[in-house]
């Protein structure tokens, strides 16, 4: 029987990945978006094109109002939902002493909060007899932490002990696993030149693909005993303790 997977931020980047392979494998995928609206729809597409199914869900998950309707947006009209990939993130820089309250309230809301509520009422939804799986994007840095990127860090460590906690309190009928990829795209603004530099300043001298995540989602998908687990693909960074984000490592 076909089932729906809602990803969240998926109009872009890792989340269009995990999409187009999702609807590859025959999923019905339900595509979450703020504001990239046409890459959106054309996703959906692309999507649609190659003969795979999928609707949009737009939706800021700073809004809780949106976060608490999104899980039905996601199932109307669709097969039901089987799994949740919480992949939006927000990812500004600040520190302990110049964030300011709306940065830390974004940060946590998109982050953590989001995500964390999405997985309740992902599981109230199942109904009795049915199995899903909660697969939450986190980040290679809650490893080996470092300062930078204080808001966002602080919110993706909390869930990854929510990623353990979820998978202790929604067993047996939902797994909930995590993966932590090092630097995988180009951030704003970075150059070609610095984000080469970075992509390999790690023991195995590469770090991660958008092809090794979406590997990492299958296998999370055809591992049926695997809960609570983290995967994290980042060439080995994460071994190294580095004393700042990678980015400004590599910075000439």
């Amino acid at each position: 029987m076909q089932q729906t997977a809602l990803i969240t931020g998926a109009a872009v980047r890792v989340g269009a990945a995990m999409a187009r392979a999702l609807a590859a494998d025959g999923w019905h995928v339900a595509i979450n978006y703020h504001s990239s609206t046409e890459q959106a729809a054309a996703l959906l597409a692309q999507i649609q094109a190659d003969g795979g199914q999928g609707h949009l869900v737009p939706g800021d998950l700073r809004d809780q109002g949106v976060v608490d309707s999104l899980i039905e947006a996601a199932g109307q009209d669709a097969p039901p939902l089987g799994l949740l990939v919480n992949n939006a993130s927000m990812f500004e820089n600040d520190s302990a002493l110049n964030m300011d309250l709306e940065s830390w309230n974004d940060h946590q809301a998109v982050n953590l909060r989001a995500p964390v509520f999405l997985a309740r009422d992902f599981a109230r939804n199942l109904g009795n007899g049915r199995a899903g799986v909660v697969v939450n994007l986190l980040d290679n840095k809650m490893f080996a932490l470092n300062p930078d990127f204080f808001s966002y860090t602080v919110a993706k460590y909390g869930l990854l002990g929510a990623t353990k906690v979820l998978a202790m309190e929604l067993a047996p009928q939902v797994r909930v696993c995590g993966i932590a990829p090092g630097i995988t795209l180009p951030s704003t603004n970075q150059t070609d030149a610095r984000f080469n530099k970075a992509h390999k300043l790690n023991p195995m001298g590469k770090g991660a693909t958008l092809d090794q995540l979406v590997a990492a989602l299958r296998f999370i998908l055809s591992a049926p005993a695997m809960t609570g687990e983290v995967i994290t693909i980042d060439g080995g960074q994460s071994l190294e303790g580095m004393p700042r984000d990678v980015s400004f490592m590599a910075e000439d």
